[in-house]
């Protein structure tokens, strides 16, 4: 049954698709906002999605998506692309097949999460584009968790055959004056006034900046690196950009000679782009990578000789329970009393005692006592009775007290065994990581992204039976199987010494009670952090000695100890909402995947291509290449008679003999722009400094970036003509 207010059968270039969800309608919302038609098929009842659809006058068809008949009345034969963005993998890889059995022809994107799975279908059916939202949304749960004045960085590859590095940086205004005076030729992309909440998105380049201003910039990391970039985070934006080149590879996008976005383009390995320091070429640029991407998997190869013995120390307090320091303090307390005793008298109550018995003796003939490896030099046999009633007490006591010691040993061996093939354990041994709650494709993404980034993890898993594990476990990640809304499991996943939890799970509700369990644990921790300073500060002047705050352990607080603040992230499924759970509930980062992957599906649908997506001020961001259509609504006006909110980070010209002089910078307003495919030959150098009188012309290639209605508002002026563009 078809719902809507026009059938399919009368309309054509609409995209199909199917599944109703938040991530089909999200990338239904998109396409609307770029003036496609979009029929919706499902069989489920959702009745708030699809009351939805209707305010949009979107056809729902409540038919199984699994058939050629339902697809065939969605207008499969005049359809423009088909999405599957059903919820699992076997559910759109049989509406893939259904699709291509029905029309060979039409390009039809997929959703899947499993990679190998993803790869055989790219590679059976050439018209299938795989995308995969765990891959795709995986860096921008990476960029959150990490503590960084870099928010997001992206690579961009040259005709040349170089990579050109992106950052978008955090930057406080310390001076008054225009941005250009203060920023040069960097992009400002939000600014927000000091006391205000909400922020301007991509102000003019001559805006005025006053000290307490929060500005962020984009720019090449070249000049970010000329104004004084720090090298920790040129190293976080080279890894946040081998983030979003592994996930554009792993959709495919790195099949085209240029803009493949990926790290020297045949990179399979996906190491970080140039080297930890930042040395990576001139002016920023990154060449082959210096050290393999999985070296970085492993960061407690790296880490220093104090914090393995820490994590030793950690390990045995955490081991020493409490029978077991029982049967020690047995052991140790018949050992002391057995020398004492055998130092005063063996050498008077024993006619065989040698005239030199001393205390080192009496320590020995207790141990082999206690062992049981026998009497080969001294012994009890002449001994006065009472003597060797002691010893005979001394053996039985010995012996066993010994044979319980050596089975907690055991107990201890075979249990380490057992945690570390099961990916378990050392979760209290961790300071100073990431809490990651949920092992799912998300999580698992998120999870190597912060592997990748130098960063520790404990991860807390509810189904121990997720196919996951065996991942967290080949990468040395401590997982803590339980319900991560329980104070208890966060306790045990190390909360105290945590520097972030990510709640990325599949169950939104889950995520937020997990958010603020994990809030209110932490604070009870910080406040008896406090409690027991204060009264260690109180015993110290009472005994007349200075207290020093500071020096009360100075590594705890820079590996995560209750005393730093605990940096949240949400996983959110309504997009609308996470503003709201950011401001109520005092989350940090609410990132929606749905959201930070749809651009990609639109894309494929469409045609064009998106390079990365990022969230700033809580508002999510594309980072997008298009090509100027010839008749399009873009060719012919300049850049600031485009002005639509967005920046225009570059313009590749191509070889045009009666394209006329080419225009170089010019004074401000980089604009918005995209679609079409990149051309694969003919191209200049990209200009990274176009003004406001920089004209476009049909061929251009244009780097864009801005709030993603207004680039998806940029994609329908592009596929306009300019008499329909100036109308609108």
């Amino acid at each position: 049954m078809a719902m809507g207010v026009a059938g399919p059968a009368t309309i054509a270039g609409h995209v199909i698709v199917c599944g109703l969800n938040d991530l089909g309608l999200s990338i239904v919302e998109q396409l609307d906002a770029a003036g496609v038609r979009a029929v919706v098929v499902d069989e489920r009842d959702a009745p708030g999605l699809r009351r939805r659809l209707e305010r949009w006058g979107v056809t729902l068809i409540r038919e199984s998506i699994r058939t050629p008949e339902s697809l065939r009345e969605a207008g499969l034969d005049t359809a423009l692309a088909v999405v599957a963005c059903h919820e699992t993998d076997l559910e759109n890889l049989q509406i893939a097949l259904v699709a291509v059995n029905a029309t060979p022809r039409i390009r039809i994107i997929a959703g899947i999460g499993n990679r190998q799975l993803g790869d055989q279908l790219r590679d059976a059916l050439t018209q299938v584009r795989v995308r995969s939202v765990g891959e795709l949304a995986g860096p921008g749960f990476v960029e959150a968790c990490v503590r960084s004045a870099v928010i997001h960085a992206f690579p961009l590859d040259e005709p040349a055959g170089g990579v050109e590095i992106f950052a978008v940086v955090d930057e406080p205004v310390t001076g008054r004056a225009p941005f250009r005076a203060l920023y040069g030729d960097l992009t400002p992309i939000s600014l927000r006034r000091a006391g205000e909440r909400l922020a301007e998105v991509c102000p003019p380049r001559d805006v005025p900046l006053a000290p307490g201003d929060s500005l962020t910039v984009l720019g090449r990391l070249g000049e970010l690196r000329a104004r004084g970039m720090a090298v920790d985070e040129v190293h976080d934006a080279r890894v946040f950009a081998s983030l979003v080149a592994g996930a554009r590879e792993d959709a495919g996008d790195n099949s085209r000679g240029h803009g493949g976005g990926g790290a020297g383009g045949d990179d399979r390995d996906r190491g970080g782009l140039g080297d930890r320091d930042g040395r990576g070429g001139r002016d920023g640029r990154a060449g082959a990578p210096d050290v393999p991407g999985r070296a970085r998997h492993a960061p407690a190869r790296n880490t220093t000789r104090a914090a393995r013995m820490r994590t030793l120390l950690a390990t045995v307090r955490g081991e020493l329970d409490r029978p077991f320091r029982r049967a020690l303090a047995v052991v140790g307390a018949l050992m002391v009393i057995s020398t004492v005793v055998l130092a005063l008298t063996y050498e008077d109550n024993n006619p065989g005692a040698p005239a030199d018995f001393d205390a080192l003796d009496a320590l020995y003939l207790t141990v082999e006592t206690m062992v049981t490896v026998g009497y080969g030099d001294y012994n009890f046999g002449a001994a006065d009775g009472w003597l060797q009633a002691f010893g005979i007490g001394l053996m039985l006591l010995g012996a066993l007290s010994i044979a319980v010691v050596y089975a907690f040993i055991t107990n201890v061996i075979i249990s380490r065994r057992l945690e570390r093939a099961l990916g378990r354990g050392r979760a209290n041994t961790v300071r100073g990581h990431v809490i990651l709650c949920g092992l799912g494709s998300v999580g698992v993404a998120t999870m190597e992204g912060l592997l990748r980034a130098g960063r520790r993890i404990v991860v807390i898993e509810r189904d121990e039976n997720n196919r996951f594990l065996p991942v967290a476990r080949e990468r040395g990640v401590p997982v803590v199987i339980g319900d991560a809304t329980v104070r208890a499991t966060l306790l045990e996943a190390g909360l105290a010494h945590a520097t972030t939890i990510a709640a990325v799970t599949s169950d939104g509700l889950a995520n937020l009670e997990t958010i603020l369990s994990a809030r209110e644990t932490h604070a009870e921790l910080r406040r008896a952090h406090a409690a027991r300073r204060a009264a260690r500060a109180a015993a110290q002047r009472a005994g007349g000695r200075a207290y020093h705050g500071a020096r009360h352990d100075p590594a705890q607080s820079a590996d995560g100890s209750p005393e730093a603040a605990l940096r949240v992230v949400l996983r959110v499924f309504d997009a609308t909402m996470a503003d709201e759970f950011e401001r109520r509930f005092g989350i940090h980062t609410a990132r929606s995947a749905s959201t930070l992957a749809t651009p990609y599906f639109v894309a494929a649908a469409l045609g064009h291509e998106v390079i990365s997506a990022f969230y700033v001020e809580r508002t999510p961001f594309l980072v997008a290449r298009m090509t100027v259509r010839p008749g399009g609504g873009l060719a012919g006006p300049t850049l600031g008679e485009l002005a639509t909110g967005t920046r225009v980070l570059a313009v590749t010209r191509h070889d045009d003999p009666h394209s006329g002089p080419r225009i170089g910078p010019d004074d401000d307003s980089r604009d918005n722009t995209e679609d079409g495919m990149a051309h694969g030959s003919g191209a200049s150098s990209p200009d990274y400094r176009p003004g406001r009188h920089t004209k476009l012309r049909p061929g251009d290639e244009l780097l864009v970036v801005g709030p993603v209605t207004q680039i998806v508002d940029m994609v329908r002026r592009n596929q306009l003509t300019r008499h329909t563009s100036s109308q609108s």
